[in-house]
């Protein structure tokens, strides 16, 4: 209740603008991944509707698209703090299969397989343009895992989404799905006005090649901190259109860049 009276107290003229102006200086900051100010506006209304700080939001979840979406990471955390237990059976590029279980909700266990043929049937792994994905062609066994994940998890302990969609489900919606839009948040009670509308967002980075950044997220940050594109608070959302335009240009050659870096800390690290 106490979220509930706090979220209304936001939705008046007033107090929507403060958000709109936190959700600036965010963006202005461009820390948390936010580089634009409707970005912060839902990062910001998502805080307040669970009680959360900011800082709690990005351990848990990311803005893909201006779509809220829980980190796999983190739901997969969840479910085994809770009580759950995951089992993997298979994991290559063609299928993945684990068994579910939860001591409360499932204690006989669930088995639950994926497989890419699955996917490429039902269109899911395919692009606009008929062909395999990017984030298939490079990281098909972690894709079919994350898959398998949500949809275990959800089988057997749906609350622990709260509602959201999974990164790995969101990358692969097609325009017209829809996660969180602001234009539908509900108005205030007893009036007609609705919230303003926020400003558009600036050019993004094409999906397939998000989707690849996701699935790389930290040695892509850690290599992009060392080469000096962001600061140590900032992530490859931070980055300009240009240097956007640079990696989507020689993606794979960039990845593997990235990847050497860190292999190449960890070796040191051994060696030490």
């Amino acid at each position: 209740m106490a979220n509930i009276t706090l979220y209304n107290q936001i939705l008046n003229p007033n107090g929507f603008q403060q958000v709109k102006e936190l959700a600036k200086e965010l963006a202005k900051s461009q820390l948390l991944g936010v580089n634009s100010e409707s970005q912060g506006i839902v990062l910001l209304l998502s805080c307040i509707s669970q009680g959360i700080d900011p800082l709690t939001f990005n351990n848990r979840y990311n803005i893909i698209q201006g779509k809220v979406a829980i980190k796999t990471d983190y739901l997969h955390s969840c479910f085994l703090r809770s009580g759950g237990s995951v089992s993997w059976k298979v994991t290559t590029n063609e299928e993945c299969t684990a068994e579910f279980k939860h001591k409360t909700y499932c204690p006989n266990g669930m088995t639950i397989t994926i497989t890419l043929k699955e996917l490429i049937d039902s269109g899911v792994a395919l692009d606009r343009s008929g062909n395999l994905k990017t984030n298939y062609k490079m990281h098909c066994a972690a894709m079919l895992r994350a898959r398998v994940l949500s949809a275990g998890i959800r089988a057997i302990a749906p609350m622990i989404t709260d509602g959201y969609y999974v990164e790995s489900e969101v990358v692969d919606f097609t325009p017209a799905d829809r996660v969180l839009d602001l234009g539908n948040v509900p108005m205030v009670q007893g009036t007609t006005q609705a919230l303003p509308e926020p400003e558009p967002e600036s050019e993004s980075i094409a999906p397939d090649v998000e989707e690849v950044l996701l699935t790389n997220e930290e040695p892509v940050n850690m290599y992009l901190t060392k080469i000096g594109w962001i600061k140590e608070n900032q992530t490859w959302r931070n980055l300009s259109t240009g240097q956007k335009k640079k990696i989507t240009a020689k993606l794979d050659n960039f990845i593997t860049k990235a990847k050497d870096y860190v292999l190449s800390l960890e070796q040191n690290e051994e060696e030490n």
